[in-house]
């Protein structure tokens, strides 16, 4: 198989001739086929290859049994303090208390 990536006269003379014929199907407009040459380009390249797309690729992340991606647990590692408190220094509660004495004693400590 030819590589998709490398031009040739005869990939060239291909793309030139689907330009053409996309531009007459078009009704000959002003631009010139020139204009057509991308689509003309993709269309060659599907030609070519039209089992582009259609190979499975495996994931790079395993998945569980429902099809989910099981995320590694090292990913929670560097996220801060899970522990409902506002600072690095667990010094502050950030939920409120459940009565005033709770309050007052831990703010005392």
């Amino acid at each position: 198989m030819d590589n998709p990536l490398q031009d040739s006269p005869q990939k060239e003379a291909r793309i030139l001739a689907k330009a053409k014929e996309l531009w007459i199907a078009d009704g000959k407009p002003g631009c010139g086929p020139e204009a057509y040459r991308e689509n003309a380009s993709e269309l060659i390249g599907m030609e070519n290859n039209p089992d582009a797309g259609q190979i499975p690729v495996a994931s790079s992340v395993p998945l569980d049994a429902n099809g989910q991606p099981i995320e590694p647990a090292w990913i929670e590692e560097n996220l801060g303090n899970p522990g409902g408190s506002m600072n690095e220094l667990d010094d502050k509660q950030e939920v409120p208390f459940a009565t005033r004495k709770e309050e007052k004693d831990a703010l005392n400590n």
